[in-house]
């Protein structure tokens, strides 16, 4: 018989050969957590034609190799049922009988086989996005190699299971790597339980799970970590989407009357940013400080619009305003199903006209 096996790859063979086929028992055992566990005892029927050549070949079903691990085939004798009146049950015949089942037990085969987990493929289509991208993110889990589904009523012990889960890693890939890690700070985007080998399944990735430029890592990692359980991965990088469109319609912030009592902020957004996740924050730059030698960068937190999804403009009014500042910016910021938010756009007006300008 093979020494080794794929779980769920196919029927398992084995070529018995005997000068004689007395009747015998199979029996297929897998070792968990240290103990042994029966999952099958059947009898060995030959065929005729195989009583012929003295081999017989016996076929164990797929389903029974559900996971991987270590697993014994036992090949032993059929006891055969004896029914004896009270004269022959003697003590003599007792000791015989009892030689015999001894006898039976020492004709005992073992052999070991080593099972293999089937090794899962993982993709993701589109590898290259923007933000809120409009293309949904296809993901597609296989095992190529499982040609069958577990026996019924098998325990569930029997049937592993695995997340297949979403993590943004930032702008660096080597954080994505997170295999024999404790990644219980890792914040999941996205989650959903395999049970098994599904021969192939589908997901699509809602695209507000792409709400932050950078790079994102799709994982399918065993419920209980293992090393030899497989796991994948699959990634993909976003760049901030070209549909963030950002206008200040003002040339300056002086004088602010004519713009219709206050300054008014255009913009544009993918279709499925988040419904009241977005901002538009105004900031203030101070007046040079001609005895520091510390440049004007630093900005002054003044005000903020909530973006709702559906509007393209907010309006802050002139008293927010003041000619102390020799420049205002407005920054349009991004939130992400994370709560992490992220400046996409800035626009800067200065406070006053510039000199020679219309």
């Amino acid at each position: 018989m093979p020494p080794s096996h794929t779980a769920l790859s196919g029927d398992f063979h084995i070529l018995i050969k005997s000068s004689t086929f007395q009747p015998l028992l199979l029996q297929l055992s897998r070792l968990e957590n240290e103990i042994v566990h029966t999952l099958t005892t059947f009898p060995v029927l030959p065929e005729a034609s195989s009583l012929v050549r003295n081999v017989t070949s016996v076929k164990i079903p797929c389903g029974y190799f559900s996971r991987g691990g270590q697993y014994y085939v036992l090949l032993k004798r059929q006891r055969t049922d004896r029914r004896r009146t009270a004269d022959e049950d003697s003590e003599e015949e007792a000791l015989e009988e009892e030689e015999e089942e001894e006898e039976e037990d020492a004709m005992i085969i073992t052999r070991t086989v080593d099972v293999r987990w089937p090794m899962p493929q993982l993709s993701l289509t589109p590898e290259h996005v923007q933000t809120y991208p409009e293309t949904p993110v296809t993901a597609i889990l296989e095992f190529p190699e499982v040609v069958c589904p577990p026996v019924k009523d098998s325990p569930p012990a029997a049937i592993p299971e695995f997340w297949l889960e979403l993590h943004y890693c930032g702008h660096s890939i080597l954080t994505c790597d997170h295999y024999g890690q404790n990644v219980s700070n890792v914040q999941v985007l996205y989650s959903e339980q395999v049970r098994g080998f599904p021969g192939r399944r589908i997901i699509t990735l809602r695209c507000e799970l792409f709400g932050l430029a950078g790079h994102y890592v799709l994982m399918l990692r065993p419920t209980t970590p293992a090393p030899s359980i497989p796991h994948t991965a699959a990634y993909v990088k976003a760049d901030w989407s070209d549909q963030f469109v950002f206008n200040v319609h003002a040339r300056s912030i002086f004088p602010c009357d004519p713009h219709g009592g206050g300054i008014t902020v255009l913009f544009q957004y993918p279709s499925c940013i988040l419904a009241t996740g977005d901002r538009v924050r105004l900031f203030a730059r101070l007046r040079v400080d001609v005895a520091s030698l510390a440049p004007p960068t630093t900005l002054e937190y003044v005000a903020e619009q909530r973006v709702t999804r559906g509007h393209h403009s907010v309006h802050f009014d002139c008293d927010l305003f003041s000619e102390r500042y020799v420049e205002y910016c407005f920054v349009y910021v991004s939130k992400a199903i994370t709560g992490a938010v992220a400046d996409v756009r800035m626009d800067c007006v200065p406070t006053l006209p510039v000199s020679g300008s219309t």
